[in-house]
């Protein structure tokens, strides 16, 4: 017997809305470190961790997967979504600030080392290194292509020679052994 999505705490908080608040607590963590590794910037971090929460209570009705890990999965779609405008509206607002001769203060070698230090890039770069030598050839071409390079399912496959369904296969076994060995990295606690 197939599960369906009613088995998530996701999927039943559609009818049990104080489920959500369970979602939340068991993701919150992880959304707010996710933003603050890419954004460098709490406030930012604090604010689109709130968005992408925001979002996923709107639209959880049309979740559609069946475990833990593809809410998880789904949540940090979004997430990316949302990080993506954000990163694009920045760009639009820096060519803003630079046709006014705005200067920006930049930050200094050391300011990007503790910050670097602080987000465990050093760590997480090795690890992520290391977990994706440790795939194997299809499923590392396909995680590389589709989150890498950002190309569509229907890409992937193309490339690989293979079903689209194959494609997303070997993308989520890839990135289910990369969460898997990447847990170690993984920060405790991180107050949002």
């Amino acid at each position: 017997m197939k599960p369906d999505r009613q088995t998530t705490l996701l999927g039943r908080s559609v009818a049990q809305p104080e489920l959500f608040g369970e979602f939340y607590a068991a993701h919150a963590s992880a959304v707010f470190v996710f933003f603050a590794r890419r954004t460098l910037d709490v406030e930012v971090a604090r604010d689109l961790t709130a968005e992408t929460f925001a979002e996923a209570l709107a639209s959880r009705s049309r979740f559609r997967g069946t475990t833990e890990a593809e809410a998880a999965g789904w949540l940090f779609g979004i997430a990316r979504h949302l990080l993506s405008r954000y990163l694009r509206r920045g760009v639009v607002e820096r060519k803003a600030v630079e046709r006014l001769g705005i200067r920006m203060p930049h930050l200094s070698d050391d300011d990007h080392e503790r910050i670097a230090e602080l987000a465990g890039l050093d760590d997480l770069r090795s690890g992520v290194a290391a977990a994706l030598g440790e795939l194997g050839a299809d499923q590392r071409d396909a995680v590389e292509l589709r989150v890498v390079a950002e190309l569509p399912y229907d890409e992937v496959a193309r490339r690989l020679s293979i079903s689209e369904p194959t494609a997303r296969a070997r993308v989520s076994r890839g990135l289910r052994a990369l969460a898997d060995a990447l847990e170690p990295l993984r920060p405790t606690e991180v107050k949002t």
